[in-house]
Parts: structure tokens; C-alpha cells; sequence
């Protein structure tokens, strides 16, 4: 790790701003860029010309209709003339709400964003002056703001309109404390070193715009997409088929501005792939071409740290606590990741290739590009860049509240947060969980099966013999793992079919019409009833399947059982005593995780249920009937909550053994969602959510920690 402690400013012996050792030549665009810039500058300017051409076509063509289509009535009379008016009114109602829906977006207001954290120069004087550095190096204007994030990210981007030449940087915070200064300064140059160039800087503005704007055109849907959908379903049939009508004239219209956003966006990522490699350029020139390639593995590495980071904040706020600062966690994260992650990230970055969609090359195509330049760099060194901060572990918690409360909008207090050594010693032990899992599992899921049957650690009554079988149980579970790693993926695929088949046969008994295919039903099965039929029996062999599979896996749990209570067992009897503290955690882990991993079935057989229920509420107002909807929710709530009571039952004379921001409490009340319900339905949505995530995340940890107590075990049993 390279995180300095917090709010302590490290001594330094060369100052940033005198480290610089040169200037940087300007990177010369060649004729292949310009042409790019030309043709994508055309094809910006087309697009929305065809869009607006568009419009006017679909209005011209309802008023040309309204005009020139009269004779519709000549010689009506009688039911006759009904149908006639019809006929003359109807692509005119289609037509102009066909033209209300290509207008609409020109009018619907964006999503607002939380505002950002900006920095003061007067907070922050050796920061600006850094930037401001390497901007003149770079050649680009300075930025007049500074705004700080918890993304793994760093960007600049026009404050205003096109002619603006205000420019925010915003730095995302793990990547102060996750690279050195020259990374660090190499990151910043890249991204100045887009608006080195005047053109590119305001077409990439344009590009972006668009592209941005007319995805939403395309793919986003408001109230209105709603109530027209609606009111085509539920309506009388004359007045359904000018809906239908229009329905099918806006989809076709999305149609084919989704060609024309692919066509342009395929022209447009040419450029942008151009524009990065000459703001790689800049990055090389500033921190050197090797400094380029260690910052681009190290920016994978703080990603998926980033993803760990964030799961385990999502594990600790259902304990209603949350790290104070994600830039230390991601940091610690990433300085603890297993190196299989190192190997699995090198092989994909090796195996990368560009797309044609691609807005930006693959790291591979920019290394070797990079390499090629062979540059030595201006700026080598290699402190935290943390140190440009002035109090940098301030700054992280603040950051970090304003991650929890605008952008996850979550309600919490000083209490619910954990302090810096909190976070260090929970994520430690969540990574030594981790590792001990998989020494002992390798990649088989503990969930499946239960490791520990009963809360009591087997008698010891020959110790020769109890040392006899703990090495033969070892021997056992080294030689059954590939076998079970292989028996547990097959089960844990045959889960997630019976999960979607669940679904489906919920949906069909309650009357919609499904794809069969998608949900792995015969194609032959149509109508909801075939449907209801097929998937009961396709749910028959999945589980039997399971069943199968789970049988073929009790050998090598049997084993590992044997293996790690023998081991606790054994352990202090071997002359030396156990830690009075230690042997009563054992002791109190062992008779919860027992009363936990007896629950897993229930909660796996929660998963599908919840998903089933979500995928029946949120359909239930495409359905002609709702009443039946409302029969099956109100049959899976009922199922959800028997199960969820009993759970709680079972589970309320066990103590949640770990800390917690409610203080003590027992594995139910830890189990049971406290958020209040509007309804039964919900109560038992929310109640059964916790209980899936909550009691998956404390049976994990519960393994983990028995098997850290059974590897030190194990580690004094081999000194004999």
C-alpha cells in the first residue's frame, strides 16, 4: 500500500513542481487524422438533419393526408360512414402522436446529477499548481475547477457550450492513492493532452452530445411510451388499431435512427480510438513509455479492487455500517488481491483486440503503440500521489459521504461509519476469509452443502487415532477437490436453470405468454397451460439433477468436515494450551455456523422465488387480467414468508457473533430487513431479500473464519 497515514503530510526531498525535467513537443496529427476529423465533423451535422427531416416528413405527410384523402367520404352513409371516419382520422391521430413522440426528446429534461465536491486553490495550492504544470506542458488550457470523485477515473470536459474554453478537471480519488506521482501525472496528461488539440477538443464535444443524445432518443422510455402502451391494450378495437398504428410507426422510426446512431457511432469511434492514441502520446512524453504500461495494468487492478471494494461495502451496510473512507479501502483491496487475479488480468489484456465499435483501444493495441514512441519522460517520481493533497484522508471521507448520500442515497449517521482501521481490519479479514476458502475449497460453493452438522466438535477419545484420521481427511479432500470443484459448477448451473424455470412456470400459471426457448422450455409448448405442464417438468429433472449432483458432492464435504473439526480438535491437545479467547470464538462460531448452514437450502430456495415474485409485480399491468397476477404475488408472498418465519424461529437463540452498528443482537434480528413495508407484499419481499443476501454473506465469513482457525490449527498440528 501507499497511503501515508491519514491527515500526515510525508516529508519530501525533491518538491513535484521542480521535478520536471524538460519540455514536451507538440504531437503533430497526420493527414489520416484530419481527413477522420472531416468526415465525422459531416456525419454529426447530417445526423440530426435526417432526424429534423424526419419530422417534417411525418408532419407534411399527416396534413397532406388530412388535405388530399377527403374522398374517403364520398357516397358514406349509415354504419358505413363510422368506418369511413375512421379510416380518414386515424393515420392523422397516428401520425401526430407518431410526431409528438419525435419532438418529445428535444424537451425532456436530463437526469440531474448530484453536485460534485469542488476543491479550493486556497485548500489545495500544490494540487493546482501541479495541473497547472502540466498543462503548460501539454499545451492545453488550464481547468478553472476542480471536482473530486470515488471513481477509479479521471476527466476533463468543457464547463459550458462548445465555444467554451473553461475546462473541469475531475480527478477520482482512488487514483491519488492508488499510483505514484508519475502515473499519477501521466494520467493528467493524457487527459489534457485531448484539448492540446482546438478541433478535436470541440468535435469530441459534438461527438459525445450526440451520440449521448440521440441514445436516448432510441433506447429511452418516459410516462408517455408507458400510457401509450397502455391505452393500446385497454381500450375498444377501433380505437386500439390507430394506437397499434402508431405504436409500430414510432418503433419503426427508432429503428432506423438506431441504424443511423450505429452507422455514425462506428465513423465516430474511429476518431475517438485516434484521439486517445494521441493522448496516450502526451501521457508517454510527460511520465515515459514505460511508466505507460505500469500504469495501465495498475488502472485494472484498481477497477477490480474497486468491484471488492464496493461488495464489501454492500456486505458491511447490512450490518448497517459503512467504511469512512473508499479510497483507503480500494487501495488496501488492490494491494491484497490473490495472484491468480494478476494472471487472469495479464492473460485478458494480452488477449484483447480493438473492436469497430470501440471508443478506445484495447490496452494491448496502446501499449505497443506507446512502446513504439519510446519516450523517457519529463516526470519520474515515484511518492504517493496522495502527497499533492493536503490532508488526503479528510478529503477521502468526505468524498466518500458524498458517495453514500448523493449517488447510492443512503441514510446513515456517524455511528453506521467504520473508522480507517476498521476498514483495514475488516477488509483483512474478509481477504483472509477469502484465501482460506479457497485453500480449502478451491472454487467449490460452501453453500451447497453444509460444513458443520452440529455445533459440537467431535470427542477426541485416542489421540493416535483421531491424528490418523485428520491425515487421511486431509489426504481425502486434496484428492476429491477437482472431482467436486467440477460436480459444484455443474450444481451451481443447474441453479440458475432452475431459477429462470421457476419463473417461467410461475408466469404461465398465472396466464402470460413466454418465449420458450429463452426460459430452456420446448419450443412446442405455446400456450400458458403446455407451458405450466412443460416447466413442471423440466423443474422435476433440474432438481433431480441437483439432488444428484449434491449426493456426488457429500464425499469431499464429508472429508473437509472431518479434516477441519478434527483439527480444532486436536490442536490443543498437543501439549501447548489454546488461547482462552480463541477456543471460546471456536467454540460460539462453530454452534452458528451449524444453525446457518442448515438454513442454505431454504435460502437458495428463496433466490428463485424472489425473482419470480419481481418478474409477476412489475408485469402485472401488461396483463389483461391482473386479479390472476395478484393470485400468484399473493401465493409467493405467502410461500416467502412462511419460509423467512421459520428461518427466524430457528435462528433467534444464536448471537450474531461479529460487531454491529445495532449493538448485540441475534442471527434472526440480523437477518430480518428493518426497512418498513407499505404492504404484505412488500414486507415479504424485503424480508426475504435479507435473508438471501444476509445469511449467503454471514455463512461465507462464518466458513472463512473457521477455516482461519483450522489452517492455524493445522500449521501447530504439522510442527509435531
Amino acid at each position: 500500500m501507499r497511503t501515508q497515514p491519514e491527515g500526515v503530510a510525508a516529508p519530501q526531498t525533491v518538491s513535484p513542481l521542480e521535478a520536471f525535467s524538460g519540455a514536451i513537443a507538440r504531437t503533430k496529427t497526420g493527414p489520416l487524422y484530419k481527413a477522420g476529423l472531416a468526415i465525422v465533423a459531416f456525419a454529426m451535422v447530417l445526423l440530426p438533419l435526417i432526424y429534423l427531416a424526419l419530422i417534417g416528413f411525418a408532419a407534411w405527410a399527416v396534413l397532406f393526408h388530412l388535405k388530399n384523402d377527403t374522398w374517403i367520404f364520398e357516397g358514406a352513409s349509415g354504419r358505413g360512414s363510422l368506418i369511413r371516419l375512421i379510416l380518414y382520422l386515424g393515420p392523422a391521430v397516428a401520425g401526430g402522436i407518431l410526431v409528438f413522440f419525435m419532438v418529445k426528446p428535444f424537451f425532456a429534461a436530463k437526469a440531474s446529477a448530484p453536485e460534485p465536491i469542488t476543491l479550493d486553490l486556497s485548500n489545495e495550492p500544490l494540487l493546482f499548481a501541479f495541473v497547472q504544470k502540466i498543462c503548460a506542458l501539454v499545451g492545453a488550457p488550464a481547468p478553472c475547477r476542480i471536482d473530486v470523485d470515488c471513481q477509479v477515473n479521471a476527466s476533463a470536459s468543457l464547463r459550458r457550450a462548445l465555444w467554451s474554453k473553461d475546462l473541469v478537471l475531475t480527478i477520482g480519488l482512488p487514483l491519488a492513492s492508488g499510483l505514484d506521482m508519475s502515473q499519477f501525472a501521466g494520467v493528467l496528461a493524457h487527459e489534457f493532452g485531448h484539448f492540446a488539440q482546438g478541433a478535436g477538443m470541440r468535435l469530441t464535444y459534438v461527438i459525445r452530445k450526440i451520440n449521448f443524445w440521440f441514445a436516448r432518443v432510441v433506447y429511452e422510455r418516459d410516462s408517455w411510451d408507458v400510457k401509450l402502451e397502455q391505452a393500446s391494450r385497454g381500450t375498444d378495437w377501433r380505437i386500439a388499431i390507430v394506437l397499434h398504428a402508431a405504436r409500430g410507426c414510432v418503433w419503426f422510426t427508432r429503428r432506423i435512427l438506431w441504424a443511423l446512431m450505429h452507422a455514425v457511432h462506428a465513423i465516430s469511434c474511429f476518431l475517438l480510438r485516434q484521439m486517445e492514441y494521441d493522448a496516450d502520446s502526451y501521457e508517454a512524453k510527460l511520465a515515459g513509455s514505460d511508466a505507460f504500461a505500469s500504469t495501465a495494468t495498475r488502472l485494472r487492478v484498481l477497477n477490480v479492487a474497486t468491484q471488492i471494494a464496493y461488495k464489501d461495502v454492500r456486505q458491511s451496510w447490512a450490518n448497517n455500517r459503512l467504511p469512512e473512507n473508499l479510497p483507503l479501502l480500494i487501495d488496501h483491496k488492490a494491494g491484497s488481491l490473490p495472484s491468480e487475479v494478476y494472471q487472469k488480468l495479464s492473460a485478458s489484456t494480452a488477449a484483447e483486440k480493438t473492436g469497430w465499435f470501440d471508443t478506445h483501444p484495447c490496452d494491448a493495441d496502446r501499449i505497443r503503440q506507446v512502446r513504439r514512441l519510446n519516450e523517457p519522460g519529463v516526470f519520474r517520481i515515484t511518492e504517493p500521489a496522495a502527497r499533492l493533497f493536503s490532508d488526503f484522508g479528510e478529503l477521502s471521507k468526505t468524498v466518500t459521504r458524498h458517495q453514500y448520500e448523493k449517488h447510492f442515497e443512503l441514510e446513515f449517521t456517524e455511528q453506521n461509519l467504520m473508522s480507517a482501521e476498521e476498514i483495514l481490519r475488516e477488509s483483512a479479514a474478509s481477504a483472509e476469509a477469502g484465501a482460506m476458502v479457497r485453500k480449502y475449497c478451491g472454487s467449490v460453493n460452501i453453500s451447497l452443502h453444509p460444513l458443520l452438522t452440529t455445533g459440537e466438535l467431535p470427542a477426541i477419545s485416542d489421540r493416535s487415532d483421531a491424528l490418523a484420521n485428520w491425515r487421511a481427511a486431509r489426504l481425502a479432500t486434496e484428492n476429491l477437490r477437482a472431482e467436486a470443484e467440477k460436480i459444484s459448477a455443474e450444481c451451481v448451473e443447474q441453479l440458475r436453470r432452475l431459477a429462470g424455470l421457476i419463473s417461467a412456470h410461475n408466469l404461465a400459471k398465472a396466464g402470460f405468454k413466454l418465449e420458450p426457448k429463452e426460459f430452456g422450455l420446448p419450443e412446442s409448448a405455446t400456450s400458458p397451460g403446455e407451458l405450466v405442464i412443460a416447466a413442471r417438468c423440466v423443474l422435476n429433472e433440474a432438481s433431480a439433477a441437483i439432488s444428484d449432483r449434491l449426493t456426488k458432492l457429500e464425499p469431499f464435504m464429508a472429508a473437509l468436515r472431518q479434516r477441519v473439526t478434527l483439527a480444532l480438535r486436536l490442536a490443543p491437545a498437543n501439549g501447548t494450551s489454546l488461547n482462552p479467547d480463541v477456543a471460546s470464538e471456536v467454540t460460539e462460531l462453530a454452534r452458528v455456523l451449524a444453525a446457518v448452514g442448515a438454513e442454505m437450502p431454504r435460502a437458495h430456495e428463496m433466490g428463485p422465488k424472489l425473482n419470480a415474485f419481481m418478474l409477476l409485480a412489475q408485469n402485472r399491468g401488461n396483463h389483461s387480467d391482473p386479479a390472476e397476477v395478484d393470485k400468484a404475488v399473493s401465493k409467493l408472498a405467502a410461500e416467502l414468508q412462511a419460509v423467512t418465519t421459520a428461518i427466524q424461529d430457528r435462528l433467534k437463540h444464536f448471537t450474531y457473533p461479529f460487531p454491529h452498528a445495532r449493538g448485540r443482537l441475534t442471527v434472526a434480528e440480523y437477518a430480518r430487513s428493518e426497512k418498513p413495508a407499505e404492504s404484505d407484499w412488500q414486507r415479504a419481499y424485503l424480508d426475504g431479500s435479507a435473508h438471501v443476501d444476509r445469511l449467503f454473506a454471514l455463512h461465507y465469513r462464518l466458513v472463512g473464519r473457521i477455516f482461519a482457525h483450522g489452517g492455524a490449527a493445522e500449521t501447530r498440528l504439522e510442527k509435531q
